[in-house]
């Protein structure tokens, strides 16, 4: 595997259309860089450098996997995240990193704005809803990178869901009794809501996230590689605000039916 310079990554992020200043939330395939010079370090202080100190990074958390209905318990601070090595090294290893408090989709970030983005996430009772950093990213003009990994995976499609509540969104008779802990110890409980993405009981529809590019204009989402990533940068306001008028005119555009196993 060829190990690509920092300055390299920089100018790719660049030339995707990140600026100093931004604030972005980031997707990520480490795997699909193909080698960055000083690994995960190397990779968060060249794009940490590109942003500068008006910038902020966001990086997904997701605890899905581990804080489950059986398992029902979020600790701020030691609960892992299940989507892949850069959030989880960016969670332990990046010095001044904040997490939002949630216990299935909370955040880690970086920045000027990121102690705004973060709060209040734990008084939303679903995964991603208005006090959310993915709900807060479009007040800010705040871009959405796919980085390396497929567009079906953007998380921030799940809260524009939530601003319009398509059928197979939420199974509303089914709400999960979280027990949320802090960075002192101090317990929270929260009543929440999963999605479900089902019809009586079965899950019966997969994401299409995808085509939310259709929507947007060439302004609005640029495609091209980071080192040796296919990635993409999407405007979260032109995500959120067409993604909302699209599931008013469609709720199902954003999913395909499966058939029942």
């Amino acid at each position: 595997m060829n190990t690509h310079s920092k300055e390299q990554l920089k100018q790719d992020l660049h030339a995707l259309g990140i600026s100093a200043g931004d604030t972005v939330l980031m997707h990520s395939s480490y795997r699909s860089l193909g080698g960055v010079e000083g690994g995960a370090e190397g990779f968060f202080s060249a794009f940490l450098e590109l942003l500068g100190p008006e910038g902020t990074l966001i990086l997904p958390a997701l605890s899905y996997e581990s804080v489950t209905r059986q398992q029902p318990e979020f600790h701020l601070k030691s609960t892992p995240s299940c989507v892949g090595y850069l959030p989880e090294f960016f969670r332990t290893q990046v010095p001044g990193v904040i997490r939002s408090m949630h216990p299935t989709h909370s955040c880690c970030l970086l920045g000027r704005q990121a102690a705004a983005l973060a709060a209040d996430h734990e008084l939303d009772d679903t995964p991603v809803g208005p006090h959310s950093p993915f709900a807060k990213l479009p007040e800010t003009g705040g871009k959405i990178l796919m980085l390396g990994c497929s567009l079906d995976h953007n998380t921030s499609m799940h809260g524009v869901e939530e601003t319009a509540e398509p059928p197979y969104l939420f199974d509303r008779t089914q709400r999960v009794d979280y027990v949320l802990y802090d960075g002192d110890g101090r317990k929270l409980c929260q009543h929440a809501l999963r999605h479900s993405f089902s019809k009586n009981g079965v899950r019966c529809y997969e994401q299409r996230y995808s085509r939310v590019v259709p929507l947007l204009s060439g302004t609005e989402a640029s495609h091209g590689n980071v080192l040796s990533a296919d990635s993409w940068l999407l405007s979260a306001p032109a995500v959120w605000k067409k993604g909302h008028q699209k599931l008013l005119e469609d709720p199902f555009y954003f999913v395909e039916s499966q058939p029942a196993d």
